[in-house]
């Protein structure tokens, strides 16, 4: 956040992010994050509870995954998501 003339907080640089989707596997996150790296869309994943914990031990979480996506991209990011067939 950067500040105004008299010092007062400006906003303008603050990023609003939105949940894309929450995912259970591993594999599932895995093809998300490379669909939004093919078409430079940024994300950040956000594990739940100890998920991040696991995931530097094991390479996954049992507990859920978020990805967040910045609101701007958000519309972008949703329709190439529903464009993949996902098995649920």
């Amino acid at each position: 956040m950067s500040k105004d003339r008299d010092g007062t907080q400006n906003k303008s640089d603050d990023i609003e992010l939105v949940l894309l989707k929450s995912v259970g596997s591993g594999q599932e996150l895995n093809m998300i994050k490379s669909l939004l790296d093919e078409n430079d869309i940024p994300y950040i994943i956000k594990d739940h509870g100890v998920g991040g914990y696991m995931r530097i031990i094991t390479g996954s979480s049992l507990y859920g995954t978020d990805v967040l996506v910045e609101k701007s991209t958000f519309e972008r990011a949703k329709a190439l998501l529903d464009e993949f067939i996902w098995n649920e």
